[in-house]
């Protein structure tokens, strides 16, 4: 029991004393009638003060199915946290429409490149690099030169913040070369989907000025069904703040946590408004940072969600058909197996 718990019992035991004296010098007829009241008034009030833990206990765990988006029969939607060390690279599959979000390290490059060929990818509908940190677009260059790209969205940072790095250069170099369409990404960004889907982007605005680049990164809502996912890119607590502050409804299904499980990211009031079934983290086993956190940690915890980390899963699919979602492990060699 808490604290509070304990201190509120004493005190209803010390007052249930005192009524019990006052009711010895009552008549007995009149010791019935004001018994059944008081336990009548100390049921209401257990009710009252346990209400909030009592419609947690009522309330279905079941995502909302308010206004569902029709998705077609018998198609699934994938979406892959491919295993890729250090940094991040999301594949989202919906038919024949695909959509990679970041690159994660160079070295990464031949893994991404080998599991896009596995899975049939011969081409990509859309690329979002969601920042321009080594860690997110590293192996952006090899996959443009590779695959071809119909539309490439990136956000524009400021004169003063955008990037002078030789990963940063050779990617634009490599669009130049490749002729590849290049689009800002901000939250006016209207982004084509398959049917069934939706692509909400959630930052950044267009004119952000943040102090560090993670902010600038590409916040993206991406809705199949009823089923959503949360992809967050490096995004901190700044943004994730003015997200709460549009008032807007980002419950989702799965949770993508920000910057690789760092406590700089997926803040207990953006997480409890999230509020995921699943939340996956993208990291190496072994890195400089730490990363994930134990304060992420214990708020997934907390909450409740299942948590999935590529250094320790490998790559992770969900599979969602607009209503249901299964939880995987996928490699090139054995394919999808049911997460424990």
């Amino acid at each position: 029991m808490s604290k509070k718990g304990s201190r509120n019992y004493a005190q209803y035991q010390k007052q249930a004393e005192q009524a019990q004296r006052l009711l010895s010098k009552l008549p007995p007829k009149m010791r019935i009638v004001v018994t059944i009241l008081g336990v009548i008034v100390l049921i209401a009030a257990a009710i009252w003060y346990y209400l909030p833990e009592i419609e947690y206990l009522l309330t279905p765990d079941v995502p909302p199915i308010a206004d569902p988006v029709q998705t077609p029969d018998g198609e699934e939607a994938e979406v892959y946290f491919f295993d890729v060390g250090q940094g991040d690279s999301i594949l989202i599959r919906v038919g024949e429409y695909t959509m990679l979000i970041d690159a994660s390290i160079s070295s990464a490059g031949d893994a991404i490149l080998q599991n896009l060929d596995a899975l049939g990818v011969d081409d990509l509908d859309a690329v979002v690099a969601t920042h321009p940190h080594a860690d997110h677009i590293g192996a952006m260059e090899k996959v443009i030169e590779n695959v071809p790209i119909e539309t490439f969205y990136m956000p524009v940072l400021p004169a003063s913040d955008t990037p002078t790095t030789r990963t940063y250069e050779n990617m634009l170099d490599a669009l130049d070369a490749q002729n590849v369409a290049v689009k800002q990404i901000t939250d006016e960004t209207q982004i084509p989907a398959p049917e069934g889907a939706v692509f909400e982007v959630l930052s950044p605005y267009d004119g952000d000025n943040w102090e560090e680049t993670n902010d600038y990164s590409a916040v993206i809502r991406f809705t199949y069904g009823n089923v959503s996912f949360m992809l967050t890119g490096d995004a901190e607590a700044p943004v994730e703040e003015r997200i709460l502050e549009t008032g807007a409804d980002i419950s989702c299904t799965v949770l993508k946590c920000g910057h690789h499980g760092s406590s700089s990211s997926t803040t207990p009031e953006f997480l409890r408004a999230v509020d995921p079934k699943v939340a996956i983290i993208s990291c190496a086993e072994v890195n400089d940072y730490g990363h994930p956190h134990r304060e992420t940690m214990q708020s997934l915890n907390d909450l409740g969600c299942q948590i999935m980390q590529t250094w320790r899963d490998g790559t992770i699919l969900v599979l969602t058909n607009g209503t249901g979602y299964s939880v995987n492990t996928w490699s090139v060699g054995a394919g999808a197996i049911p997460a424990a």
